[in-house]
């Protein structure tokens, strides 16, 4: 009796970690349905939830803070020479930089999020990754 309730715990919490994971992956594909195509769009949130909070069809130059960390997506159509976003962003506190390089809808990786504060230093139009 006491092996069924274990599995039953287990069942009933992989379940919900299921559901969590769900939830999570429709919050992220309706944020990002939010960014127009053609654009960068940063969230100042760690999950693409609601609208982005910064996008643009040109570089976003900011050093803009967020405390609940950032969510990055290159939305932008396909041209050569100009169609991957480098971003760079700084850890607060303790300053370690971050950067990278997203590729356009259709390849991967064309997102990054990060779980902490950050400040957003730049996210720019380029050539291949």
């Amino acid at each position: 009796m006491t092996a069924a309730a274990g599995l039953l715990a287990l069942g009933m919490a992989t379940a919900a970690q299921a559901t969590n994971s769900d939830t999570t992956a429709r919050f992220e594909v309706q944020g990002k349905s939010s960014c127009p195509d053609g654009y960068v769009c940063v969230w100042n949130n760690n999950s693409f939830s609601g609208k982005p909070k910064w996008k643009s069809k040109g570089n976003l130059n900011r050093d803009v803070f967020s405390a609940d960390g950032i969510s990055i997506l290159n939305n932008g159509t396909r041209y050569p020479g100009a169609d991957h976003i480098y971003y760079k962003y700084t850890y607060q506190p303790g300053g370690k930089e971050v950067s990278g390089c997203l590729h356009y809808p259709g390849s991967t990786p064309n997102s990054k999020k990060t779980y902490t504060g950050v400040v957003l230093n730049y996210a720019q139009w380029g050539g291949e990754c």
